[in-house]
């Protein structure tokens, strides 16, 4: 399946307001909500069994407050992050060798937001195209000078709404009740 069908299939079953959620937001500083372009970050091999670093685009999780520099408190150093895969690469790369089917039943999904660990993001141009997936389960950190590199650039910043979706996404898989019963405290 080609980008712009899986496209096409995720978006006519997103649930929220596609136009609603982004905006340029190039002076709003480094904090959460941010997309940037040209950040580095590890990323795991399988063939080399060790974290490689690759260069790509991210969405800043780290509240404001807590990497700016100009407030001087302990552990302000690290951003948290979360890679963008765009929406081209999620099929080409992960999907390619879905059967149709289930392809199909994961686009539909993902844009209904039934999909806890990945978050599909709609496109802003030209970086995201045919928008782009956060897997949360690939949240890492950067070092907050990884910002100030020449090669790094703003992208976006999500809009009060959109902030609010991913945030849902984000408390709904890193914060839902635990599957498996636990022994009470002694």
């Amino acid at each position: 399946m080609e980008a712009e069908e899986a496209y096409r299939r995720v978006i006519s079953s997103v649930t929220f307001e596609v136009g609603r959620f982004f905006f340029q937001g190039q002076d709003i500083a480094l904090g959460k909500g941010k997309v940037y372009q040209g950040v580095r970050f590890p990323l795991y091999n399988d063939e080399s069994v060790l974290f490689d670093t690759i260069e790509g685009l991210v969405y800043v999780l780290t509240h404001e407050c807590d990497i700016d520099q100009n407030n001087e408190r302990l552990f302000n150093t690290e951003v948290l992050i979360c890679p963008i895969i765009p929406f081209g690469d999620l099929i080409s790369t992960y999907l390619e060798e879905l059967p149709q089917g289930q392809l199909a039943g994961f686009l539909g999904n993902l844009g209904a937001r039934n999909v806890s660990r990945v978050v599909y993001l709609p496109p802003w141009q030209p970086q995201l195209e045919f928008g782009g997936v956060m897997y949360l389960n690939q949240i890492t950190s950067t070092h907050v000078s990884a910002f100030t590199l020449e090669s790094v650039k703003p992208v976006c910043t999500l809009t009060a709404y959109g902030l609010q979706i991913v945030e849902w996404m984000i408390e709904n898989h890193l914060l839902r009740p635990k599957a498996e019963p636990l022994a009470f405290a002694q």
